[in-house]
């Protein structure tokens, strides 16, 4: 891969969690969440991404 598209693909993933991080602020202080409640969206994200993990792993595809 040419160092300038990988650049351009980290460049455009950094700005989106940027974005994310920005509008999830915004979204939080209009909503009133806790900041734990807020702190357990990192944590639901990793073991969703950990079953699918194991789910593909053992079902043989």
């Amino acid at each position: 891969m040419p160092p300038e598209r990988l650049a351009l693909i980290l460049v455009a993933v950094i700005v989106a969690a940027a974005v994310t991080v920005w509008l999830a602020h915004f979204a939080a202080s209009a909503l009133s969440v806790p900041p734990a409640a807020t702190a357990l969206v990192p944590v639901i994200v990793m073991a969703l991404v950990l079953v699918r993990l194991l789910r593909g792993r053992t079902s043989g595809k």
